[in-house]
């Protein structure tokens, strides 16, 4: 299958995030936002008019495509069997970090990945607030403007700085205690840039819409992704501990160093 230009999904990606998401940016009513889940798991205006958007805007660039959107998944899980059928599947997570964008907080993103045949093809990390994209295409590599990116140079495992989800904690007393953002693309970001060295998730369920685009992203930047059972990472529903780091080795001493927070 051949991917559409990156650019063209980029321009989509920036223009609707002009036009759905900054203006919502710290100007939220409080009609704007309702929870899901949990008090803690919001969605807001943003979400739902910016995933119409792109839904709209990137089957017609792509025509025959699925779309595998979160807040789509929400409210009809069944949308997630797209995933397995013989078609390009659109994954897109609106706004990721929507508890930040809703307290006004920049670290969110819009990211978008292709899906074909149960792998990503490309991918697409948006991070509105400082107009910042990484994308890239299987093979292709990760790009930030005109630059290629390289992930971080491991010369100590101990002094290795990450990333995490809120229940992820490490044996180790002597690396560099972690940061969580609150948001896995803007970690993804960092991680594909070289400006962190590892990330670790632990959730119920690892979401394609959170990790498919960065984890394609992190590998062409020659980074190492796999769950702790040592199983790659697909973007489908999948195991609860995933671990990204730049290289396999790295990646053992941090999956030998993980402990679980308790919930």
């Amino acid at each position: 299958m051949r991917c559409p230009e990156l650019d063209k999904v980029a321009e989509i990606i920036k223009n609707i995030s002009q036009e759905e998401v900054l203006p919502r940016f710290n100007h939220l009513s409080v009609s704007d936002i309702d929870t899901k889940n949990s008090s803690e798991d919001l969605v807001t205006t943003a979400d739902t008019q910016t995933e119409k958007r792109l839904t709209e805007e990137l089957t017609a660039l792509l025509p025959d495509s699925l779309v595998v959107g979160e807040e789509a998944a929400f409210k009809n899980p069944d949308v997630l069997n797209f995933l397995k059928e013989d078609k390009p599947v659109w994954v897109i997570d609106p706004i990721d970090g929507t508890m930040n964008f809703a307290y006004g907080r920049s670290e969110i993103g819009v990211v978008v990945a292709l899906v074909y045949k149960g792998e990503t093809i490309a991918g697409w990390l948006f991070n509105p607030v400082f107009n910042r994209m990484i994308m890239g295409e299987k093979g292709g590599g990760a790009w930030f403007e005109n630059k290629r990116l390289k992930v971080a140079r491991v010369n100590d495992p101990h002094k290795m700085t990450g990333v995490v989800g809120r229940r992820v904690a490490f044996k180790d007393p002597d690396l560099p205690k972690p940061v969580w953002w609150g948001s896995a693309s803007f970690g993804y970001m960092l991680l594909v840039s070289g400006g962190t060295h590892y990330s670790a998730y632990r959730t119920k369920i690892i979401k394609p819409w959170d990790h498919a685009a960065g984890v394609m992203l992190h590998a062409e930047a020659g980074g190492y992704t796999a769950y702790v059972d040592g199983s790659l990472y697909t973007p489908l529903i999948g195991a609860n501990h995933l671990i990204s780091a730049p290289n396999k080795e790295a990646w053992e001493y941090l999956k030998n160093n993980l402990c679980a927070k308790k919930d």
